[in-house]
């Protein structure tokens, strides 16, 4: 935290943090990106002692409601997790600098509707972006992972599994037990040996050995899952007090230019979508603009290039 940041912390509040990329350009583009930052923010909640109600990612953006004691908790926490996350996500791609536009935005909510309008509002950004009809389709709210545990593929029977899908879910959980995130090279190392159904097992594994949500607080406001589920459904929130510039565009663009991405191998390990050359980037962006719905805007920021450069 800035030593001028004066962040208001109430005792009884419930805190909205938001984050987006320094120059607002895609961060998710593949499942790893999204189990590396979840499973950081994880360890690190953890270790600072912060609850943590809801949360959701985006593909420019994080949110989250947080329970954090006091400013000085809540900044440690954010930093560490802005710091290691960084830290191995520009290692990935390799790049160096910052990677967040500032620490991050909060806002604090104290009333009971205000607790529940800004969950409601955070559960239902990719409904509001187009991705889903309802948040709990969206794995990345992990909103399905409240009460399933393979909400998105087959529990899988152990004794039945091929040896690379046992070994990785035994690695991932010595990892888990040790107080570790996971890291690149290990997510891409286990997935590699696995067919498409046994990424999918595996993802659901992650997501619900590393789960850090506090059910608790959320039935206690909504009454229970079905309800909080209705809630989302049924409603919208409301969010003016965290810096987040509102867009009204749709995410799908995004989706189906990382589809295009995945085939032509664009998003393998090291992203080489980062590191095209000038003249097939532009090629790129051109192709991306005529085949899907994305806005020319919205190409330069799959490709994070700057419009007119």
């Amino acid at each position: 935290m800035m030593k001028n940041d004066k962040r208001r912390v109430p005792s009884d509040s419930f805190q909205h943090i938001f984050k987006i990329t320094a120059d607002s350009g895609v961060l998710f583009y593949r499942t790893v990106d999204h189990l590396v930052y979840y499973t950081i923010e994880s360890v690190m909640c953890r270790r600072y002692k912060v609850p943590v109600v809801v949360g959701c990612h985006m593909f420019t953006h994080t949110h989250k409601v947080a329970v954090p004691l006091d400013p000085a908790q809540m900044a440690a926490c954010e930093s560490n997790i802005n710091i290691a996350f960084t830290r191995e996500y520009n290692k990935e791609v390799g790049r160096t600098g910052r990677l967040f536009k500032r620490p991050y935005g909060s806002a604090p909510k104290r009333s009971d509707r205000d607790k529940r309008s800004v969950m409601i509002y955070v559960l239902n950004n990719p409904v509001e972006k187009k991705l889903c009809t309802s948040a709990i389709q969206d794995r990345w709210t992990f909103l399905a992972y409240f009460e399933r545990e393979y909400p998105f593929s087959e529990r899988p029977v152990l004794r039945r599994c091929r040896w690379a899908l046992r070994n990785a879910m035994t690695e991932v959980e010595m990892e888990f037990k040790c107080g570790r995130y996971l890291k690149y090279a290990m997510l891409h190392r286990l997935f590699a040996g696995l067919n498409p159904t046994e990424r999918e097992q595996l993802t659901d594994y992650i997501i619900q050995l590393y789960f850090y949500f506090d059910r608790d607080a959320c039935y206690q406001l909504f009454g229970s899952l079905e309800k909080m589920i209705q809630a989302t459904d049924y409603s919208v929130g409301k969010e003016f007090d965290v810096g987040e510039v509102f867009e009204s565009f749709s995410d799908t663009p995004f989706r189906e230019m990382c589809q295009i991405a995945t085939k032509y191998r664009l998003l393998e390990p090291g992203l080489p979508l980062l590191h095209l050359p000038v003249n097939r980037q532009r090629s790129l962006a051109l192709y991306l603009h005529q085949h899907t719905s994305a806005t020319e805007t919205l190409v330069a920021r799959f490709l994070h290039y700057q419009l007119g450069a």
